[in-house]
């Protein structure tokens, strides 16, 4: 079974080529980040209080990325909002892509495969091995959204990041998107983990471009 993280990451990555698509280059370590809450709010370790980050129970995931972005959130001397903890969570946690990457490939969903450009620089890949998986998540989604299919809390969850990451034009056709877009707006209207990876991502944009 995926987890959200690694759902999110299968979306971003080119199948084929194994880089992750030009439009989540920026904010996917931020959707990541967003996951990893998303995650841990839904193992009821933590929760939202009035717009804060509050950890409910300390005790152990099982998961090594989810227990060190819970000992980061504990070890907080004052409670943070979702916006502080997605900007947190992708600088502190080191290698946060590299470590699901390395949980895809440890399933045999992913290959990973290293060769250099210009016969120079190191360079990483990670074309798909197993086609289902990713599949799967994109045809569910495209069933929540096109044919109105109820979606469960971790279906509007995922479709909050997918729009934060850019990742629509990745599961959608041309003529689809726009509807698409309206139809994941509405759902995804009072995810608040979403929109702070989404707030996020536009500040740092900003910042880049400005």
């Amino acid at each position: 079974m995926l987890t959200l993280s690694e759902k999110l990451t299968l979306l971003a990555l080119h199948d084929e080529k194994g880089s992750f698509v030009y439009s989540a280059s920026l904010s996917f370590p931020y959707g990541l980040a967003g996951a990893m809450l998303i995650e841990l709010i839904e193992q009821e370790r933590i929760a939202l209080v009035d717009g804060k980050v509050k950890v409910r129970n300390p005790k152990s995931t099982g998961d090594t990325l989810l227990d060190e972005t819970l000992q980061l959130i504990r070890a907080s001397e004052k409670l943070r909002d979702s916006n502080y903890w997605v900007m947190r969570i992708a600088s502190k946690i080191k290698k946060l892509p590299e470590r699901i990457i390395d949980g895809l490939v440890a399933k045999n969903i992913l290959e990973r495969r290293e060769q250099k450009i210009l016969w120079v620089f190191p360079s990483k890949r990670y074309p798909m091995v197993d086609a289902q998986p990713e599949h799967e998540v994109r045809q569910h989604i495209r069933q929540i959204v096109l044919q109105q299919q109820k979606p469960e809390q971790t279906d509007i969850t995922l479709l909050s990041l997918v729009r934060a990451c850019g990742l629509i034009n990745e599961v959608f056709s041309k003529e689809e998107r726009k509807p698409a877009k309206k139809q994941i707006e509405k759902l995804t209207a009072n995810e608040a983990v979403g929109k702070s990876v989404s707030d996020v991502v536009t500040a740092v944009t900003m910042v880049v471009v400005g």
